[in-house]
């Protein structure tokens, strides 16, 4: 002959307001948790759940230990259950490049002194300044205006010669113009 056991059982609100002998089991039935008392603490300590674990009671304790210099992630592009991500996912994920280093100092990295090759002058911040404070640079290209001219041959940009201004004399004996019949 068997022997039924039944331990307390009632609802989880139920069961929240009641504090068990020390020992003492109940299943709530609404929830489906098993809860163990110790006849002090009202609602006892959750031992689990037969339905599901609850919401952020898992610590990383409690995760699988994981082989060393492992790092877990998600690069799915959406939600998905946390994956071992290799050496190339974690650098495309903190969008650095393969070989990239970090033994230099800020300083020495940023310094124009180390780098090598060319660079477009729009895509350096204090450019103008540079150029500006350089009076070799300042020097060698300041405008250069042109005089304003006067007499037969007249202005500054566009020059104009004086009708008349220009007569057999003062041509080059040594064009030819070819024959005038």
């Amino acid at each position: 002959m068997s022997i039924e056991v039944q331990i307390r059982r009632g609802t989880d609100a139920e069961n929240a307001a009641f504090t068990g002998q020390e020992g003492e089991l109940v299943y709530t039935t609404d929830t489906k948790d098993l809860y163990v008392h110790d006849g002090t603490t009202v609602g006892g300590q959750v031992v689990g759940s037969l339905a599901a674990i609850a919401d952020d009671s898992v610590t990383f304790a409690k995760i699988e230990e994981i082989p060393a210099n492992t790092i877990l992630g998600n690069n799915t592009g959406s939600s998905s259950d946390i994956i071992e991500l290799s050496v190339a996912q974690t650098q495309s994920l903190l969008n650095v490049a393969d070989g990239a280093t970090a033994n230099d100092s800020d300083a020495n990295l940023k310094s124009r002194a180390n780098h090598t090759g060319t660079q477009a002058a729009s895509t350096i911040s204090d450019f103008d300044t540079e150029v500006a404070n350089n009076s070799a640079v300042t020097a060698n290209t300041a405008k250069v205006t042109n005089a304003t001219h006067s007499g037969d041959v007249t202005g500054a940009t566009t020059l104009t010669i004086a009708n008349s201004a220009v007569d057999s004399d003062k041509l080059s004996t040594t064009l030819d113009f070819g024959s005038i019949a």
